[in-house]
């Protein structure tokens, strides 16, 4: 018997590690946050200023799972309405000694020049007008010029924006005004604001530019001196992209930072650009068992009597109790292994008599 016949689901929905295909990302249950990721996100859409976000939570609390759902393009799409598609990245802190740097590069490897600069053409904007009235650094507005002209080789461009470019290629790029390479934070990140302040312009190719910085917590190993150079980077790329950008920090709560520990690594001069602070807390008995239930729902092949199959709801009940004050990903491991187990035992629906077999199993830890 096949998984599909014997549990009527299309695989195993309880996820130990976030998706990352499209197709394989869903949200289910807790609806107060999703409104409100929902609101923000419409709010860049439809508002001209910049905001910062910061989400808090515990290790496994669904954090880097939201980050990739609201960076899909089919749900950005049913956001936006009639305004245009948000530009949406999703990135992890860099752990490495160059931290801005690598935050440029991580952004370099999403832009696809040649689509970018075939989406523009039939925009109603002067692209090099508005890089005109960016800032007054001329080696940063020949590279945005750039960005949107076809007549630069991107691969020549690219190899540019790397640091990879020789001395001979670099001077076939001085006829487009690029006479030098990138050198320091400061290039880098008034780079990614010019970027950024084009694609949203007016909002008419993107109607905002959506940052997600994961794995934040990951700040409390890096040296004083790129925690300072972190912190430079936030607050310079909020001041020099004062509309249209949406910034969404991933913070765990861990051993190495607590909430009393933010000072430390979040300077005030971030900390007082939060607009907004999401909570992920533990989940309540009852918002384990809503998320189950709608979790299975989007799996399902076929209708079933229970919304709790492959599972007898006594099973489900108990499973949650034990699982008292812990994480999602803690739930979505134990519920996991039990499907799992059931698998390979051709057990369907899953009872109370095989629970107690293997509970230990699935639940060491709390044992």
């Amino acid at each position: 018997m096949t998984f599909e016949e014997q549990f009527k689901l299309k695989t195993n929905p309880f996820r130990v590690t976030p998706a990352t295909s499209e197709e394989e990302i869903v949200w289910a249950g807790f609806p107060e946050i999703k409104s409100r990721f929902e609101k923000r996100i419409k709010r860049s859409i439809k508002l001209a200023n910049s905001s910062l976000i910061l989400n808090w939570g515990e290790y496994g609390s669904g954090k880097t799972h939201a980050a990739r759902y609201f960076n899909k393009t089919s749900i950005l799409s049913s956001l936006c309405g009639d305004h245009s598609i948000p530009y949406s990245i999703v990135l992890t802190l860099p752990k490495g000694k160059d931290p801005v740097f690598s935050i440029f590069t991580n952004i370099v490897d999403k832009v696809n020049l040649i689509e970018l600069r075939e989406s523009i053409k039939d925009k109603d904007f002067d692209v090099n007008k508005v890089i005109d009235s960016y800032g007054d650094n001329i080696q940063i507005q020949s590279v945005l010029k750039a960005i949107f002209n076809k007549d630069v080789d991107p691969n020549e461009l690219k190899k540019f924006l790397y640091g990879n470019i020789s001395n001979t290629e670099l001077k076939k790029l001085s006829t487009f005004g690029i006479l030098r390479k990138f050198s320091g934070d400061s290039d880098y990140t008034k780079f990614i604001s010019g970027l950024f302040t084009c694609l949203s312009f007016d909002k008419k190719l993107h109607s905002s530019v959506i940052l997600w910085i994961d794995e934040f917590e990951d700040i409390a190993v890096l040296s004083n001196s790129n925690i300072d150079k972190t912190n430079n980077f936030l607050r310079e790329i909020m001041d020099n992209t004062p509309n249209n950008l949406l910034v969404f920090i991933n913070l765990t709560q861990s051993a190495l930072i607590g909430v009393e520990d933010l000072g430390e690594f979040l300077y005030e001069s971030v900390r007082s650009r939060i607009k907004e602070r999401n909570n992920f807390d533990l989940p309540s008995a009852e918002a384990f068992e809503n998320y189950l239930i709608d979790l299975l729902s989007e799996y399902r092949t076929e209708k079933t009597e229970s919304p709790y199959f492959p599972f007898e709801k006594e099973v489900v009940l108990e499973l949650i109790k034990d699982l008292e004050n812990s994480s999602l990903r803690t739930f979505n491991d134990a519920f996991s292994i039990l499907l799992e187990l059931a698998d390979m035992d051709e057990v369907s629906p899953i009872n109370q008599k095989f629970l107690n077999e293997n509970k230990a199993e699935i639940i060491w830890e709390k044992i």
